[in-house]
């Protein structure tokens, strides 16, 4: 009896032991901290198209104040960004202004991936001069040359006035998220280190923007509301579309593409608490937050239906996405300036 007593203590022992490593609750996986919800509008959920990464970078992106129209302060919508000298190096952003600003033009045009040409007053070879700007990104001293500049294209209007070449522009920010995309760099439009270092690597080794057309999207919002397609200076389409309703406004300013799906699922709550679950939405080009030009059906366009969206017939926002890239800029505004 005794010895029977022992082998069962025994065995209840072992499997004691045996238990021990087990977690108290069954369901517990990880001892780690939760990761946080991104704080993402309903415009801008998607389908397994997007994925997490994707959706923590729309969450983290500086939200710009809302410009009540072309007289703000700055045109980008953005609050402006002022240079800082930081442990990993300088940051130049939209609204900078002076010698790192020009520096980063420069470098920009040079690459060809501004719609602008630079020439330098000194006649000097073309590699000199790229190696004259990389080895001053190196240097951290961001010396511009002197020279002369002439953008490629004198229309529309409203794409000239956003130009000046000792400011980081709209148009600058553009061409730093197409630099970004290329090189496979986080799309901000913010010229930090990684992307100083990779500006100077790629002066020095003769390398040049793909070549692409140049596009610009203006979006009208008086009433019959309009969406204009330039490419390369030239008016290749005019739309009617649809901006969004009072109680979800599409923003006044000018704003860069940044993340761009073939076809996508929207879903989320109407203001006013009703769900919309719309699949394969076509043609999207997000510019702002949740905002996006994309194709949708409607019965009638030209007026505010939207939830922030541009919204253009199906025809219309296949063209437009056919010229659309990381970069483009997009406008909207009440009254774009007479060409």
């Amino acid at each position: 009896m005794r010895t029977r007593w022992i082998r069962w203590m025994a065995s209840a022992l072992a499997f004691c032991i045996w238990l021990s490593p087990m977690p108290l609750s069954l369901g517990a996986t990880s001892d780690g901290p939760a990761l946080p919800s991104p704080n993402v509008p309903p415009s801008s959920w998607s389908s397994l198209q997007q994925d997490w990464n994707s959706l923590q970078n729309l969450a983290q992106k500086e939200v710009p104040p809302q410009s009540t129209g072309e007289k703000g302060t700055n045109s980008a919508g953005h609050a402006a960004k002022r240079p800082t000298s930081t442990t990993q190096g300088v940051v130049i952003g939209v609204g900078d202004v002076g010698p790192k600003a020009l520096w980063l033009n420069e470098a920009l045009a040079v690459l060809g991936y501004l719609p602008a040409t630079f020439s330098p007053s000194a006649p000097e070879p073309a590699q000199a001069v790229r190696l004259a700007l990389s080895a001053s990104a190196r240097a951290q001293t961001f010396k511009p040359l002197q020279g002369s500049w002439k953008l490629r294209y004198d229309h529309p209007n409203t794409w000239v006035s956003l130009w000046s070449a000792g400011e980081d522009t709209p148009i600058t920010e553009g061409a730093v998220m197409a630099f970004e995309s290329q090189h496979h760099l986080a799309v901000d439009g913010i010229a930090g280190p990684d992307v100083i270092h990779a500006l100077s690597q790629a002066l020095a080794s003769g390398e040049m923007a793909p070549q692409v057309p140049y596009s610009y999207i203006l979006v009208t919002t008086s009433l019959p509301e309009t969406l204009e397609l330039w490419v390369n200076g030239k008016l290749v389409l005019k739309s009617l579309c649809n901006t969004g309703i009072p109680q979800a406004p599409t923003p006044y300013g000018t704003y860069s593409v940044y993340v761009q799906y073939a076809s996508q699922e929207m879903k989320g709550k109407d203001p006013n608490g009703t769900p919309y679950d719309d699949p394969d939405v076509p043609y999207v080009s997000y510019f702002y937050q949740g905002c996006a030009v994309h194709g949708f059906v409607r019965q009638k366009y030209g007026f505010p239906q939207s939830l922030g969206c541009v919204e253009l017939p199906y025809p219309a926002a296949a063209k437009v996405f056919a010229f659309t890239h990381i970069g483009t800029l997009v406008t909207i505004t009440s009254a774009p300036l007479s060409t």
